[in-house]
């Protein structure tokens, strides 16, 4: 299967319990999306996501989190039409690292949409993208208390080295979908 061009990348898939969602690009209009997507995290989300108690996101945050160039930084929602409207439930973005072979990856599900099994589909997306643009390797760094992001990676598919200093566990993610 060819993959689409990473600005325009656009996916449907069906969650285990049934729900059809779709996997997409952030684009610049998607700023108000965004924002009511970290609106709906809970304290705890933000600080697992930010490693801190982050309470908004700034017109330069968002701009920095929408306008990407999907070489170096890649991001993805997956969205639901919920009333009619489109609604951001997940989102998962990768960062290229200094090694160009690496980029760093984050994911932000919202609290009523966890443990369906998002993380790992965000993060097999990301990672088909990540291969065309030369990446092998995912990295990440997860707050030690954070046992649901620790229990999505595990459950990602992904082959998993972890190294925990001061309380931030340091993984490294090679995932199938990733060249080896």
């Amino acid at each position: 299967m060819e993959l689409p061009d990473a600005e325009q990348y656009s996916a449907t898939e069906v969650l285990p319990d049934g729900l059809p969602v779709r996997i997409r690009a952030i684009r610049p209009d998607d700023k108000a999306r965004l924002l009511e997507h970290f609106n709906r995290l809970s304290a705890q989300a933000r600080r697992y996501r930010f490693f801190a108690g982050k309470r908004s996101l700034t017109e330069r945050e968002l701009k920095r989190l929408t306008e990407l160039d999907f070489i170096n930084h890649v991001g993805l929602a997956l969205t639901t039409d919920a009333d009619g409207s489109e609604q951001f439930v997940g989102v998962a973005r990768y960062l290229r690292a200094a090694d160009p072979a690496r980029a760093e990856i984050a994911l932000a599900v919202r609290d009523d949409y966890q443990g369906r099994g998002i993380g790992p589909l965000l993060i097999h997306h990301l990672a088909r993208i990540a291969r065309a643009n030369g990446i092998q390797m995912f990295e990440a760094n997860v707050l030690g208390d954070n046992d649901r992001m620790l229990k999505v990676i595990r459950r990602s598919g992904c082959a998993v080295k972890t190294v925990t200093d001061a309380g931030i566990v340091h993984i490294d993610l090679c995932c199938p979908s990733l060249p080896q």
